[in-house]
């Protein structure tokens, strides 16, 4: 018996062993492929490239889990290439699909796609397609917004009338063939006076948009709900109360499909402070509180609830003597099974009149109370002064910069998503600071960095947590709150590592 419980004791050890070592195999891949890359989508990392077999080229795709389990490969016969042949695989997630683009350099009008499902699936092949054609998307513009297979486009027509917006319908033609589109409906925005327009939401049933609307009998800011079945209007809700002529610039919403309910948040300016009508502003005091809003709209498309917050700005920018107006845009809007609320805002400094520069991110709660909410800010730190050289002032370098071309874009700037964002992730720590990992890009030399930003024992503090240089691809996607998968191709991009980290 004695001997029975010594060597059970010595197999517990050797299996505890072997599975420590699973676990630390599993939390690095290394894999040799050519000219590799990644993205993620839906708790999925998919890691591409070629791979040579001695004359033939071979397009090969692996999906692995947030724990880097491998869950599917695949592969596809280029013929006869060398990877130098192609220009980089583009590669997209349209319509919840996988879409990969080959495109031969000496064939720049020619591309082959290949599009696979969430397991790696072949659904469509074809090859030597018109590239003008391969992604009909490219040619719709910016305010767009995927359902499943419809498309749902906001397009504008400008005339000595005036600019006239229409939101259009799209369904998707087949799905094992290059995506093109068979038109449903569409729907006439008032003809005068709308400065933006943007989707919101769309589900089977209705489309919810945003509009602002700056002069006439319709003066003020709107939500609109669309049957998605027939175009006609269901809905239109003013978000000013009666009598309130102040400008309620939309940032983000949520809806509730139980419900039918609608929250939204954004901000409230006085209309001396931005008039799109004569296209002028005047942003004193912006720098020091932002008002913020937070309202409900019903099934019905009344406003079941009203929620105004003044809001100190917690930092402020300085140019020498004078101070830079700052703004503030909510990044994200998740709403927590108590009903409150997490948001992650943007602050941005005015540099110039027409660029919005980052300056730093803050995060807040919005919790219930009675009838309103409470404001539960987390501390702020001036997350780009931390990286050295973050936001550059070369010229040409967008990264990090919101551009107005006209004051028409600034309720544009408060909902839509910042092109060239440097913000990879930003939340609460172990001890509830905010923590902030931040992209810096050289556009000169190429070179990418990755910096998390953290209050340390020597005050806010800044760790290269990834570098790639010029020629590496180089990417985190993060799984949990402090958790995530790290992407990084080797110096000659013949081989890719992905890792499982913390911060």
């Amino acid at each position: 018996m004695a001997i029975f419980v010594i060597m059970g004791n010595k197999l517990c050890v050797f299996l505890a062993a072997m599975l420590i070592c699973a676990q630390l195999q599993a939390q690095v891949v290394k894999k040799s492929l050519l000219s590799a890359n990644s993205f993620y989508f839906g708790h999925t990392v998919y890691a591409f490239g070629y791979e040579q077999k001695k004359e033939t080229l071979f397009f090969k795709c692996f999906s692995y889990s947030d724990s880097l389990k491998l869950k599917d490969s695949t592969e596809f016969n280029l013929g006869k290439h060398l990877a130098a042949d192609y220009l980089e695989v583009n590669a997209d997630t349209l319509h919840g699909v996988l879409n990969f683009y080959f495109q031969l350099a000496d064939q720049k009008n020619l591309v082959t796609l290949l599009r696979f499902n969430n397991t790696l699936k072949t659904i469509c092949s074809v090859n030597n397609y018109d590239a003008n054609h391969i992604n009909s998307l490219t040619a719709f513009g910016d305010e767009t917004y995927i359902f499943r297979q419809d498309l749902y486009i906001i397009k504008t027509n400008t005339d000595t009338t005036g600019k006239q917006f229409y939101l259009s319908k799209y369904t998707v033609k087949a799905m094992d063939q290059p995506f093109e589109y068979d038109f449903k409906w569409q729907y006439a925005f008032e003809r005068q006076y709308i400065n933006n327009a943007n989707i919101i939401y769309a589900d089977s049933n209705c489309v919810m948009l945003s509009a602002n609307v700056y002069d006439g009998l319709k003066k003020g800011q709107w939500i609109l709900r669309i049957n998605a079945k027939t175009g006609a209007i269901i809905k239109g809700t003013k978000l000013n109360s009666k009598g309130d002529n102040r400008l309620y610039l939309y940032s983000n919403a949520l809806y509730n499909k139980a419900s039918k309910s609608l929250d939204i948040i954004g901000s409230i300016y006085p209309n001396t402070m931005i008039d799109f009508k004569t296209q002028t502003v005047d942003f004193k005091g912006a720098a020091s509180t932002h008002q913020l809003f937070i309202l409900r709209i019903d099934s019905l498309g009344e406003v079941s609830s009203r929620t105004e917050k003044p809001l100190p700005m917690p930092v402020q920018a300085k140019s020498g003597a004078s101070v830079l107006p700052l703004h503030f845009k909510v990044r994200t809007f998740v709403k927590n099974s108590d009903n409150s609320f997490n948001i992650a805002a943007d602050i941005y400094e005015q540099t110039q009149p027409t660029i919005m520069t980052y300056y730093t991110s803050w995060l807040m709660m919005l919790i219930p109370n009675e009838e309103t909410y409470i404001i539960k800010p987390a501390p702020v730190y001036v997350s780009s002064k931390a990286v050295p050289g973050l936001i550059s002032t070369t010229k040409g370098d967008a990264y990090g910069k919101f551009y107005l071309n006209t004051v028409n874009d600034y309720d544009k700037f408060k909902y839509a998503p910042t092109p060239n964002s440097l913000i990879v992730k930003t939340g609460p720590d172990t001890l509830n600071n905010t923590f902030y990992v931040l992209r810096k890009i050289n556009i000169l030399n190429g070179k990418r960095s990755f910096n998390y930003v953290f209050l340390g024992k020597k005050g806010l503090e800044n760790k290269m947590i990834l570098n790639a240089e010029k020629g590496q691809n180089a990417s985190l996607y993060f799984t949990g709150n402090q958790s995530y998968i790290s992407f990084i191709t080797n110096a000659l991009n013949t081989e890719f590592e992905l890792k499982l980290n913390k911060l």
